[in-house]
C-alpha cells in the first residue's frame, strides 16, 4: 500500500516538474452571421478591413438551410475592433461584385446577425420583421396538423372537442415557441439546433405531454378520460419527433 502511495506522489511531482504543452477548448469567439434570403448560386462573401495592422480579407464560411443562406465570420482575439477604421462586405457572384460598409464594432459581439438583400444590395442589422412570425406559424401549423390527425383518429368529432383541442394546443405551442425564440439564437448553427433538441426541446415536450395529459381528460367530454390521456400522449410523442425534425431542417 505504501509503495502505491509513494508511486502516486512521485507521479504527481514528476508531472508538476516537467510541464508540457496542451490544447484545450476556450470560449467561443465572437461571430457575425450574414443572413441571405434565397442566395443566388455561387455567392461568395468576403470581409475587407481598413486597419493600420493590415488585416487580410476574410472569406466567410457559408451553409444553407432551405431558402436561407448563412455566411459566418468568427472573430479572432487578435483583431481589435477599436483599431479598425472601417470594414466592407464584398459579395461576388456570376462575374459581378459589389461592396457594402459593415460596422466593425459588431466583430466583438456574440450572435451578431445582419441581413444581406442581394437584389437591393442593402445590408441591415438584425433580421426581417416577418421572418420569426413566419417560422413560428410554420412550426405551429405543421404540429397542429399532425396532432389534429391523431385527435380525429381517436374518434373526436364534436365541435366542442375541437375547440378544446385548439385552445390547449395553441397555449402549449405558444410556450414552446417562446422558449425557442428566447434560448436559440436566430440563424443558429446545426450544433445549436442539436443542443436545443437535447437540452431544451426534450424537457419542454415532456412538460407538454404531462400538461395535456392532465388538461384534456378534464376538458373533453366526448370520450372516456383514459382515451383522452392516450390521445394526448400519442399525439405529443409524434409531435416531439416532428418538432425535432423541424428544428433540424427548418430555419430557426
Amino acid at each position: 500500500m505504501k509503495k502505491k502511495v509513494l508511486c502516486a506522489i512521485a507521479a504527481v511531482v514528476f508531472c508538476l516538474a516537467v510541464p508540457v504543452g496542451a490544447l484545450a477548448n476556450s470560449a467561443e469567439p465572437p461571430c457575425v452571421t450574414v443572413l441571405v434570403l434565397a442566395p443566388p448560386g455561387g455567392l461568395e462573401l468576403t470581409i475587407e478591413f481598413d486597419s493600420a495592422q493590415g488585416e487580410e480579407p476574410q472569406r466567410l464560411s457559408g451553409d444553407r438551410m432551405l431558402w436561407e443562406g448563412y455566411y459566418r465570420f468568427y472573430g479572432r482575439w487578435d483583431i481589435d475592433p477599436e483599431g479598425l477604421t472601417g470594414a466592407r462586405l464584398v459579395a461576388e457572384m456570376g462575374g459581378e461584385s459589389f461592396a457594402l460598409p459593415i460596422d466593425p464594432t459588431g466583430f466583438a459581439r456574440y450572435n451578431n446577425l445582419i441581413t444581406l438583400d442581394v437584389g437591393a444590395r442593402t445590408l441591415t442589422q438584425g433580421q426581417p420583421w416577418w421572418r420569426q412570425p413566419l417560422l413560428v406559424v410554420l412550426r405551429v401549423a405543421l404540429t397542429l396538423a399532425l396532432e389534429g390527425l391523431i385527435f380525429y383518429l381517436w374518434g373526436y368529432r364534436e365541435k366542442r372537442s375541437w375547440i378544446v383541442f385548439l385552445m390547449v394546443n395553441l397555449v402549449t405551442q405558444f410556450g414552446v415557441n417562446i422558449a425557442i425564440l428566447c434560448f436559440l439564437p436566430a440563424a443558429s448553427r446545426t450544433y445549436d439546433a442539436m443542443w436545443a433538441k437535447v437540452l431544451l426541446y426534450g424537457p419542454m415536450e415532456v412538460l407538454v405531454i404531462l400538461l395535456e395529459a392532465i388538461a384534456l381528460p378534464l376538458l373533453l367530454k366526448e370520450q372516456r378520460k383514459r382515451t383522452a390521456v392516450g390521445c394526448a400522449v400519442m399525439a405529443n410523442i409524434l409531435s416531439w419527433f416532428l418538432g425535432s425534425v423541424l428544428l433540424s431542417v427548418l430555419p430557426v
